[in-house]
């Protein structure tokens, strides 16, 4: 050990200086590389404020995380008992009221269906269940939440793109800027909606842009 140190010490400045750059090399790379794959990271708090005054601010949590489901005895997310719905994917929680976070609620996640370098587009489906005997469901609703992982812009998009109606609607980024650009403009309460069957649906829908920003944190109670 003692003669090796002695030739280390040896070493020319020109070798010494090699030597540093790959030990900082490797540890930068390794280090990033293990953060980057460790799996599920903290969550990161997002208040939306609405372009248009009739809309109010939507509080998001946005989160990279393999655990899911929430279960509401044991009051917090767990995996999924299903071995394929384990991995590790973006997820995000939405609501309009800031005590839905709360953990006496039951709670749920949106998941992607569609993700790219830019953009991330989440779903999920609301009304079409009755809560009471007697009482009309409300229309079946899909919500399409588009956002712009550079700037943090999000669309609200609600439509009748509805997965287990199968009506799948195809999106790239290409499709994404056309949207964003058309909230901008005026925005037809209409598109049509190709069938499985051939037929068109005259659909209704609706797009609203929100601008967020990353916050520390959202407690119901402030």
């Amino acid at each position: 050990m003692k003669k090796l140190l002695i030739r280390l010490k040896k070493l020319p400045k020109f070798q010494w200086l090699v030597i540093s750059v790959i030990v900082a090399t490797f540890f930068t790379y390794y280090g990033v590389t293990s953060y980057i794959n460790s799996g599920n990271e903290e969550p990161r708090w997002m208040v939306c404020n609405p372009k248009k005054d009739d809309r109010k601010p939507l509080y998001l949590m946005f989160h990279n995380t393999n655990k899911y489901e929430w279960k509401y005895k044991k009051r917090k997310w767990v995996k999924s008992i299903n071995k394929y719905s384990r991995e590790v994917i973006p997820t995000i929680e939405m609501y309009e009221d800031k005590s839905f976070f709360e953990e006496s609620r039951i709670r749920w996640k949106l998941r992607p269906i569609y993700q790219s370098d830019n953009y991330y587009v989440f779903y999920q489906r609301t009304g079409g269940v009755a809560m009471f005997k007697g009482v009309a469901a409300d229309k079946m609703i899909a919500q399409h939440i588009i956002m712009n992982r550079g700037d943090l812009s999000l669309l609200y998009y609600e439509n009748e793109w509805i997965k287990n109606k199968f009506r799948k609607r195809k999106y790239d980024d290409e499709e994404i800027e056309k949207l964003f650009k058309e909230v901008e403009k005026f925005v037809l309460p209409y598109e049509d909606i190709l069938l499985s069957n051939g037929k068109t649906l005259t659909a209704s829908r609706s797009l609203d842009l929100f601008q967020c920003k990353e916050v520390s944190s959202i407690k119901p109670k402030i």
